[in-house]
Protein backbone atom coordinates (compact mmCIF):
# COMPACT_ATOMS: atom_id res chain seq x y z
CA UNK A 1 0.00 0.00 0.00
CA UNK A 2 1.45 3.36 -0.99
CA UNK A 3 1.28 6.29 1.37
CA UNK A 4 0.17 9.44 -0.27
CA UNK A 5 1.90 12.72 0.51
CA UNK A 6 -1.23 13.89 2.32
CA UNK A 7 -1.20 10.83 4.61
CA UNK A 8 2.50 11.33 5.33
CA UNK A 9 1.89 14.97 6.27
CA UNK A 10 -1.03 14.04 8.56
CA UNK A 11 0.95 11.32 10.37
CA UNK A 12 3.98 13.61 10.69
CA UNK A 13 1.82 16.43 12.06
CA UNK A 14 0.21 14.19 14.66
CA UNK A 15 3.60 12.93 15.84
CA UNK A 16 5.02 16.46 15.97
CA UNK A 17 2.04 17.78 17.98
CA UNK A 18 2.35 14.84 20.36
CA UNK A 19 6.01 15.65 20.92
CA UNK A 20 5.17 19.31 21.61
CA UNK A 21 2.44 18.37 24.07
CA UNK A 22 4.80 15.99 25.92
CA UNK A 23 7.62 18.53 26.13
CA UNK A 24 5.24 21.23 27.40
CA UNK A 25 3.87 18.81 29.99
CA UNK A 26 7.39 18.18 31.31
CA UNK A 27 8.04 21.91 31.78
CA UNK A 28 4.75 22.83 33.45
CA UNK A 29 4.99 24.53 36.84
CA UNK A 30 4.49 22.33 39.84
CA UNK A 31 1.61 23.08 42.19
CA UNK A 32 2.14 25.72 44.87
CA UNK A 33 3.66 24.18 48.00
CA UNK A 34 3.95 25.52 51.53
CA UNK A 35 7.52 26.22 52.60
CA UNK A 36 9.34 24.20 55.24
CA UNK A 37 8.64 26.75 57.95
CA UNK A 38 5.69 29.01 57.11
CA UNK A 39 2.41 27.75 55.63
CA UNK A 40 1.47 31.20 54.26
CA UNK A 41 4.61 31.49 52.16
CA UNK A 42 4.32 29.18 49.18
CA UNK A 43 6.70 28.39 46.36
CA UNK A 44 6.43 26.96 42.87
CA UNK A 45 9.13 25.38 40.71
CA UNK A 46 9.21 25.14 36.93
CA UNK A 47 11.79 22.97 35.20
CA UNK A 48 13.60 25.10 32.62
CA UNK A 49 15.89 22.62 30.86
CA UNK A 50 19.60 22.18 31.46
CA UNK A 51 22.67 24.32 31.13
CA UNK A 52 25.58 21.99 30.59
CA UNK A 53 25.21 19.25 33.20
CA UNK A 54 23.22 21.40 35.62
CA UNK A 55 19.43 21.60 35.87
CA UNK A 56 17.87 25.05 35.46
CA UNK A 57 14.70 25.95 37.38
CA UNK A 58 12.40 28.94 37.81
CA UNK A 59 11.46 29.52 41.46
CA UNK A 60 8.57 31.76 42.51
CA UNK A 61 7.27 32.70 45.95
CA UNK A 62 3.75 33.75 46.89
CA UNK A 63 2.82 35.73 50.01
CA UNK A 64 -0.53 34.57 51.42
CA UNK A 65 -0.31 36.91 54.42
CA UNK A 66 -2.45 40.05 54.56
CA UNK A 67 0.61 42.25 55.01
CA UNK A 68 4.15 42.87 53.79
CA UNK A 69 6.72 40.20 54.58
CA UNK A 70 10.48 39.78 54.32
CA UNK A 71 12.18 36.41 54.56
CA UNK A 72 15.40 34.56 53.78
CA UNK A 73 15.51 31.67 51.33
CA UNK A 74 18.02 29.23 49.93
CA UNK A 75 18.30 26.03 47.91
CA UNK A 76 20.28 22.96 48.94
CA UNK A 77 20.77 19.43 47.61
CA UNK A 78 21.93 18.22 51.03
CA UNK A 79 19.04 17.47 53.39
CA UNK A 80 21.26 18.39 56.34
CA UNK A 81 22.45 21.63 54.77
CA UNK A 82 20.55 24.65 55.99
CA UNK A 83 21.86 27.94 54.67
CA UNK A 84 19.50 30.69 53.54
CA UNK A 85 21.57 33.36 51.86
CA UNK A 86 19.00 35.28 49.77
CA UNK A 87 16.44 37.84 50.97
CA UNK A 88 12.99 38.49 49.52
CA UNK A 89 10.35 41.16 50.26
CA UNK A 90 6.76 40.68 49.12
CA UNK A 91 3.66 42.82 49.54
CA UNK A 92 0.42 41.27 50.82
CA UNK A 93 -0.77 38.54 48.42
CA UNK A 94 2.04 39.28 45.97
CA UNK A 95 3.68 36.65 43.76
CA UNK A 96 7.28 37.43 42.86
CA UNK A 97 8.83 37.23 39.42
CA UNK A 98 10.59 33.90 38.77
CA UNK A 99 14.14 33.56 40.08
CA UNK A 100 16.48 31.36 38.03
CA UNK A 101 18.31 28.68 40.05
CA UNK A 102 20.67 25.84 39.10
CA UNK A 103 21.10 22.43 40.72
CA UNK A 104 23.27 19.38 40.09
CA UNK A 105 20.41 17.01 40.95
CA UNK A 106 16.70 16.86 40.21
CA UNK A 107 15.98 16.47 43.93
CA UNK A 108 16.70 19.45 46.16
CA UNK A 109 15.21 21.48 49.01
CA UNK A 110 13.86 25.03 49.06
CA UNK A 111 14.43 26.52 52.51
CA UNK A 112 12.76 29.58 54.03
CA UNK A 113 13.38 31.20 57.42
CA UNK A 114 13.67 34.53 59.27
CA UNK A 115 10.18 35.78 58.39
CA UNK A 116 9.48 39.33 59.47
CA UNK A 117 6.55 41.66 58.98
CA UNK A 118 8.92 44.63 58.92
CA UNK A 119 11.03 45.88 56.00
CA UNK A 120 14.14 45.93 58.18
CA UNK A 121 13.68 42.21 59.00
CA UNK A 122 13.28 42.63 62.76
CA UNK A 123 11.76 41.04 64.74
CA UNK A 124 11.62 37.60 63.17
CA UNK A 125 8.73 35.18 63.57
CA UNK A 126 9.19 31.55 64.73
CA UNK A 127 8.25 28.71 62.38
CA UNK A 128 4.60 27.71 62.35
CA UNK A 129 3.73 24.96 64.82
CA UNK A 130 3.17 21.61 63.16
Amino acid sequence: MKLKLRDFIIVGSVLFLGFLAYSNFQNRPQKWQATNCYKNIQYQLTKDGKKGKRYRWKLQFKNNYNRLITFNYGVTEDENGYLTSQRKTLQAHETCEPVEIYTDKKEFYVLVDRLSFQVNGQPTEPCDAE
